[in-house]
């Protein structure tokens, strides 16, 4: 199922190499009107800016294989999408980005391998990648021993402290490398919470997500905002990553009698979770909500999708003229049948911004260079509405809403809006970034 969904969203490039490496030509995107590479591409267009007279490149580590890649293609796609706009529109000083690929294989040992290859034989300025919080702090202590700038698009637990088997923790100078454009729990889920508890007059929440350190660490937090709103957590469990046999799980949620399920789980396994539990009857009677879910895991989920929440700061329906112009974009490149999602449309305008950031700066020398730019409050409209690059924490204040999920239309509609969120004040705790 997830083969499928990603094999419409890649078109006929569906065989890549973890070595294929291009400067993306296949067909430029015209961009006309309002839309977000216009508005990039109108300070593009001077070529006098103070940095190399060479070309940057751009690398982009997403999973194109594995459990993740249902959800790591339309990132991968969008990257590359923003990559062509920007060479279609003169590049950044007149010079074409050139744009790497690789395939993390939703594999963090991959990833760190591909990470490697990225620095030492692509020459990349920049990567753009991860989903999961696993892959991300897998692979961050090979960007910043190398000093190289990583951005990454997805929604997190709010801190940093790079794990992969035993602890190894970021040190407070090397959090300069990293950037940040998507929610956390502060922008997504403290206003969240009390609006579910509210309108679905739910009280009793069972916690389920996959073992790794977003759902945990998510659902700490999850707890105080709970609680904080007088609501309850009558259960609690994880489960690993990719798995999809849930009749045992689904049977202790069902015992446990909650009013929600909050779901942390990803990919393919939080796909099978729903299927199975609407076919025992779990979603009639009670709300099922989480904030990692995309179009493409409800549509693979189908019916069974039906009338579940989830909040995010896009949705495809967000009504802006760069939205508009994204989705089109989007679907002339890859097929009418194929959908951005809220971290395909963060890893998009996260390349535009830092061309905006670099051509802002007056151009960018390597890696370093790349960063001082982003290091400078860049504001820009993205199809979700209006963002701003926080030089001060490298997070983004962004837009933060509620969607419930139409299975007839295969879209979440927005019915709640909490408007822009900045991310919390930045603290550093044990060498680790803390932003809740």
């Amino acid at each position: 199922m997830a083969q499928d969904s990603a094999d419409s969203e890649f078109g006929n490039d569906k065989n890549i190499t973890k070595n294929d490496k291009f400067i993306n030509r296949r067909k430029f995107i015209q961009v006309a009107g309002a839309s977000t590479a216009v508005s990039v591409a109108g300070c593009l267009g001077g070529g006098d800016g103070g940095g190399s007279s060479g070309s940057l490149t751009f690398g982009a580590l997403y999973a194109l294989s594995g459990s993740i890649e249902v959800i790591g293609r339309p990132m991968m796609n969008s990257t590359e999408l923003a990559v062509s706009q920007l060479n279609a529109n003169g590049g950044i000083n007149g010079q074409e980005v050139e744009f790497v690929k690789r395939d993390n294989g939703s594999d963090p040992a991959t990833g760190i391998e591909e990470s490697r290859a990225l620095i030492n034989d692509d020459n990349a300025d920049i990567v753009f990648g991860a989903y999961t919080s696993a892959m991300r702090d897998a692979v961050t202590d090979t960007y910043v021993q190398n000093e190289v700038p990583f951005f990454y698009p997805t929604l997190y637990e709010g801190s940093v402290c790079n794990a992969i088997g035993d602890s190894v923790v970021v040190p407070k100078e090397n959090l300069q490398w990293l950037f940040f454009n998507n929610a956390v729990p502060k922008q997504q889920i403290k206003p969240y919470i009390p609006w579910l508890i509210e309108n679905k007059d739910v009280k009793d929440f069972y916690l389920i997500g996959n073992d790794y350190i977003w759902p945990r660490t998510t659902n700490t937090i999850l707890k105080d905002f709970i609680s904080e709103n007088n609501a309850n957590v009558v259960g609690e469990n994880y489960v690993p990553l990719a798995f999809t046999d849930w009749g045992t799980e689904l049977q202790a949620i069902a015992d446990a009698d909650p009013d929600i399920v909050y779901f942390t789980t990803v990919g393919d396994s939080q796909v099978a979770m729903i299927q199975q539990a609407a076919s025992l009857g779990l979603t009639e009677d009670t709300v099922f909500a989480g904030n990692i879910m995309s179009e493409q895991e409800a549509r693979a989920a189908g019916d069974a999708a039906d009338g579940i929440y989830t909040s995010a700061p896009y949705f495809i329906n967000v009504d802006t003229p760069e939205n508009e112009e994204y989705i089109n974009s989007y679907r002339e490149e890859y097929g009418d049948d194929t959908t951005p999602n809220f971290v395909s449309e963060a890893a998009y305008w996260s390349v535009l911004m830092t061309a905006n950031a670099i051509e802002q700066a007056g151009g960018a020398d390597g890696p370093a260079g790349v960063r001082d730019a982003l290091e400078t409050e860049v504001t820009m409209q993205a199809p979700q509405g209006e963002v701003t690059m926080d030089p001060g924490t490298h997070h983004s204040v962004l837009q933060s809403r509620v969607g419930q999920f139409n299975a007839e239309s295969g879209q979440f509609e927005v019915v709640e809006e909490f408007g822009q969120i900045d991310p919390a004040g930045i603290s550093v705790q044990d060498g680790c970034l803390d932003v809740n």
